[in-house]
This record gives structure tokens, C-alpha cells and sequence, in this order.
């Protein structure tokens, strides 16, 4: 999935080439390819040379590159093949030189530096459990460097330390508030980015499988970005004959405090805790449909290629990631964005809500290049769908003002159309079935999703 942060300036970087992948971090020295192989494993969004990220999806065709890049040398000489949603494909080459790779500019507090800042809320939790709550100022580095010997955490020491002031005053916020509520205690260890958060979740990919169901990306499933664990729990006990039987025993697990996924977001003042998933099965929230647009704010649908579902407590913003991307929906939210389902968990909610099959990804880029090139018999289709939501619409109108569009807006404004129309064509019960269902799973808050805690400003 490529992805593109309408947040900040897309900016040019230096690429990963193959020659700078076969160099060490400067600062960890650790080997560039095993930070890459990392990420990938992690699931992490990888930042590209020409701004936005890229999430590789097909892990196991990217591990075996990779091994195969590191033991044929000859093989150094080219870049490593990566695939992403939707038959998306890029090469390590496209990659950026961050500073995760040990490069200049990095994210900042965005997605690459999340290690850093995940791995030194588990040394703030451990220190604060060693030494009480005292005051920010009292966790010096030398406090931190005894507690970082008891935590498991794929950041290195110096990387824990090397955060900013922001991130320390949040690590020091949640820390105080998870301890003074119970959900971590002494005699717990704290995991982020080590086996025991892998077995976790290798325990979902199984109950899934052994359920017959599509498997669930592991956030979505529970967003632990760390995880508290009681010693002598062992992640490979978990029930995995089936997702109740998980869900059930996560549960139990997190109700006794032996195994207890934390989300974390960045809080700037005061920390607050939600809970989610701790019934079973999971008590969803229901939403309903207020309003579908195919406008801008200022303008009508030919102005903006984009879309939004208003729903009773929000709004889901309809987008493409890129030029020719997938279609999502991304919940709006103040600062960062507040999470997103993609087209393949859209298509499914479809099937189960109407019954129908959505186009699939490569179709709908092939019919959008189809119709840059006028392709009347295409454009029809897309006519058609524009009717259900405009039942007074002039064909020759509609012509001409799509006949001004280049193929990538085109292939963005198509996508949500076919997602609005298919709303609109159906019953209001239906809707709001089918926007709860986009919303849970945005949320994380899915009824195959586990117990876990939010920690947030």
C-alpha cells in the first residue's frame, strides 16, 4: 500500500540504493538489509525517495528476496523486489535513505521513528515500576539505562535515549496513568518489536486460518504497539482452534494482567485510558448514515476527486493513495488521521452487507486509463454509476467535463463513486450496517478484533 502524507511537503530524498544497502547503520551498526527485513516483518510503513510510504504486504516473497539478496553476492548488484496491496510493486531502490537506515532526515515523530518512541515508553514503564512515580526530571539517563536491561525491545539503548523532550514527557504521562490504574505492575515485563509480540500474533494469523476466515492485519486485530506480559505466560499457549476461542482467551489473559496489549499515541498534556474489545463477542458501536458527498467544501464533483461518508459520530474520508493506488477510507480526525480500512476490507463488508462483488483494484485502473483514451463504452459504466447519484444527470455534460480529466483523477473520483453509488442504491438499514462495519474496522474495534488499552492525549 503506498501512501501518500498530505501532511507534510513531499520532498525528493537520497534512495536506497543497492550499494547503500549493503552498508551498516552509522550510528547502531547494524546492517541496513536486516533493518529492512525488520520493517517489513513489523509490518511498518517504509518511507519512499519521493515522499509518502509504502507498506509491503507480501512478506514472505520480500523475505526470501532479501535472503537470497545477502547470500548471492552477485545479487548486490540489484535492487530487491517489493509488493504491496492491489498487485503494487516497487524495489528497494525506491526506498528513501532514512534515518532508520541511518540516513538524514527521518520521520521525525512519524511512523519510521515509532521503534524508538514504542521501545522508550517500556523503559519509562520499567523504571517508574523500579522507582515509584516521581518527578519527569528524577528518570535520568542512568535511571533509564538500568531499566532498558530489563525490557525487550528492538530499539538499542542509544536509540531509546535519543528522543525528544516531547516524547519523554509522553512516555512519563502514560507510564504514571497505566500504573496508577493497575493495567501494569511490578513483576511484568514489557516487549515491543521481539518474539513474543511475533508468537502473539502468529497465534491470530492461525485461529484465523483454522476459522476460515480472511486472515485480519495484525493492528487491526489488536493495535498492541507494546505489550506487558506476566513471566511464565507463554505466548504459544494461546487457544488458536478458532478466532472465539483467541478472542475468549485474550480476554482472560488481559483481565488477569498476564498478557495485555497497549496502543500508544503521542500525549502532549494529560494522559487518558480507554478499553477496548473486553466483551465477548465484542460489543461494536453502531453508527448511521447522515449524508454521502461527492463535492468539495467549495466546489461540486468535478472540483475534487475525492469523497466523504458523514456518519452520526464522524466522518470517513473516500481516497486514492497515489496515482493509480487503491481506494480507502480514512477516518478524519484532528492532527492524525484517526485509522483506515482498504479496498480488499471494503469489498468484503460489501459481500456481506449487499451481496455484491466490487471491482477489483487492477479493474478499476485498467477502465479509468480506458476511459482517459475515451473509451465510450466504459465511460457508460461510469455514467451509470454517476446516475445513481445524480438521477437528473446529462450524459453530454458528464462527457465533456471527464473528457478535462487526467487518468489518475479519473481512476480516484471512479473508485468512490462506485463505493457512494453502491451505498445510495441500497436500504438505509443496510448503510448503516455496511458504514459501522468501516468505522469498527478502522477503529480497530472489529468483531474479530481482541482486548486491548489505548493510551491517548
Amino acid at each position: 500500500m503506498i501512501n501518500f502524507n498530505s501532511y507534510q511537503p513531499i520532498t525528493e530524498g537520497v534512495k536506497l540504493t543497492p550499494a547503500e544497502l549493503t552498508k551498516p547503520n552509522g550510528v547502531t551498526g547494524e546492517d541496513r538489509v536486516d533493518i529492512l527485513l525488520r520493517l517489513i516483518k513489523d509490518g511498518k510503513p517504509l518511507e519512499l525517495a519521493k515522499g509518502g510510504t509504502f507498506v509491503v504486504t507480501d512478506i514472505e516473497h520480500a523475505v526470501a528476496g532479501i535472503e537470497a539478496w545477502k547470500k548471492n553476492k552477485s545479487d548486490k548488484k540489484q535492487a530487491i523486489a517489493l509488493k504491496g496491496d492491489n498487485d503494487a510493486f516497487i524495489t528497494s531502490s525506491d526506498l528513501k535513505k532514512a534515518k532508520v537506515f541511518g540516513g538524514g532526515g527521518g520521520a521525525g515523530g512519524g511512523t519510521l521513528n515509532t521503534k524508538n518512541t514504542e521501545s522508550h515508553q517500556c523503559v519509562m514503564i520499567q523504571a517508574m515500576l523500579d522507582h515509584g512515580i516521581q518527578s519527569e526530571e528524577f528518570f535520568t539517563d542512568d535511571i533509564m539505562k538500568a531499566a532498558y536491561k530489563k525490557v525487550f525491545v528492538d530499539a538499542s539503548l542509544d536509540e531509546v535515549l535519543s528522543v525528544g523532550d516531547n516524547w519523554i514527557a509522553s512516555s512519563y504521562q502514560s507510564a504514571m496513568l497505566l500504573i496508577k490504574n493497575g493495567y501494569v505492575n511490578k513483576g511484568m515485563t514489557f516487549h515491543r518489536g521481539d518474539k513474543v509480540m511475533a508468537q502473539i500474533y502468529a497465534k491470530k494469523n492461525i485461529a484465523f486460518k483454522n476459522s476460515g476466515f480472511p486472515n485480519l492485519k495484525d493492528d487491526k486485530w489488536n493495535p498492541g504497539d507494546i505489550w506487558a506480559i506476566k513471566p511464565g505466560f507463554n505466548p504459544k499457549s494461546l487457544k488458536d482452534d478458532s478466532v472465539k476461542s483467541l478472542q475468549r482467551d485474550i480476554l482472560d489473559k488481559f483481565v488477569s494482567k498476564e498478557c495485555v496489549g497497549i496502543s500508544l499515541k503521542k500525549v502532549k498534556k494529560v494522559a487518558k485510558i480507554n478499553l477496548y474489545n473486553i466483551d465477548i463477542p465484542p460489543d461494536v458501536d453502531d453508527y448511521k448514515l447522515v449524508d454521502l458527498l461527492l463535492e468539495s467544501n467549495r466546489g461540486d464533483y468535478w472540483s475534487s476527486k475525492g469523497g466523504t461518508i458523514l456518519y452520526n459520530n464522524g466522518k470517513l474520508v473516500i481516497k486514492d493513495n497515489t496515482a493509480f493506488g487503491s481506494i480507502k477510507v480514512e477516518i478524519a480526525g484532528k492532527g492524525a488521521r484517526g485509522g483506515g480500512a482498504g479496498w480488499t476490507y471494503i469489498s468484503d463488508a460489501a459481500k456481506q452487507v449487499y451481496s455484491v462483488t466490487l471491482p477489483k483494484m487492477p479493474m478499476i485502473a485498467t477502465d479509468a486509463r480506458s476511459m482517459e483514451k475515451g473509451d465510450s463504452k466504459i465511460l457508460d459504466k461510469f455514467f451509470k454509476l454517476y446516475k445513481k447519484c445524480y438521477p437528473l444527470a446529462n450524459r453530454d455534460i458528464f462527457i465533456e467535463n471527464i473528457s478535462e480529466k487526467p487518468g489518475p483523477w479519473i481512476h480516484a473520483k471512479y473508485g468512490v463513486t462506485i463505493l457512494i453509488a453502491l451505498i445510495k442504491s441500497g436500504q438505509k438499514i443496510k448503510a448503516n450496517r455496511f458504514i459501522t462495519k468501516l468505522v469498527n474496522y478502522a477503529g480497530s474495534k472489529t468483531e474479530d478484533s481482541s482486548a486491548y488499552i489505548k493510551v491517548y492525549e
